[in-house]
């Protein structure tokens, strides 16, 4: 439950993530998705606050989420694909208006067994890692799509230079808030503006708000909804990253 979260001690008092100010350290933004909707929920706000900060920013998605409801009469997979790709663009358009999204066509729930190719096409996207912000889903988050989108972005920071940072997505759900890894986060708190921009991008995704068919209830309600629609998004760094991001931050580094 979002409240048990938020009443952790650890909770919106790890150390801030301040994006405006660092756009001397940062030119490029590239956030890896597994799935449409992950880029909204986990760094909706990171993608907005960067972007209007001038940072330019590029979106990578891995996979359709043609596995995110069961086919059937309703909706066959291609078809689910084609709906999530178009909801992908009209969020990505909201948070940042103009973005690119490339699409790598991974198959959903199979993103670990082309893992050595998402490296590679990574790699392309990212060249030369100076300046470049790279954000993807944490590699210990309990989903085997997410855990590869995170191992290939930390194999393509290490070989870059870019700077990693991760955003758990069904960690919030899958563990409890002890288990966090609360000495490695960051948060970035979100402005009022940029809440309602996230929150429109969130709903973009309209296919995973509803239920497909009447044994198939909506991928994203109730408590784990709310838990990405608050005021702050937490993000995970290693301790080499942590140190990438500003050497000069003693909180950063002793945190990490």
């Amino acid at each position: 439950m979002p409240e048990t979260w938020q009443q952790h001690p650890e909770w919106g008092r790890v150390p801030p993530l301040d994006v405006a100010s660092a756009t001397e350290r940062w030119h490029r933004l590239v956030v890896v998705s597994a799935h449409p909707d992950d880029e909204s929920l986990g760094v909706g706000g990171l993608i907005t606050t960067a972007h209007r900060a001038g940072i330019d920013v590029y979106v990578v998605l891995l996979t359709a989420g043609e596995a995110s409801h069961p086919p059937g009469r309703e909706v066959t997979r291609h078809a689910l694909a084609t709906e999530r790709l178009a909801e992908m663009d009209r969020a990505v358009e909201l948070l940042a208006p103009g973005t690119p999204v490339v699409f790598l066509g991974a198959p959903d729930g199979g993103a670990a067994d082309v893992e050595d190719q998402m490296v590679v096409a990574l790699g392309d996207i990212v060249g030369d890692g100076e300046g470049t912000l790279l954000v993807a889903p944490w590699r210990h988050d309990g989903h085997a799509d997410h855990e590869a989108a995170g191992r290939a972005a930390a194999e393509v920071a290490r070989s870059s230079g870019a700077c990693l940072v991760e955003y758990p997505l069904v960690m919030w759900r899958l563990s409890e808030p002890d288990d966090a890894p609360w000495e490695q986060m960051v948060r970035l708190d979100l402005a009022p503006e940029v809440r309602e921009t996230k929150l429109a991008a969130i709903r973009a995704h309209a296919s995973q708000l509803r239920a497909l068919s009447t044994d198939d209830p909506p991928t994203l309600s109730g408590p784990m909804l709310a838990h990405f629609t608050g005021s702050a998004e937490h993000l995970v760094l290693t301790p080499a990253e942590a140190d990438a991001l500003d050497p000069s931050d003693d909180a950063l580094r002793q945190r990490a």
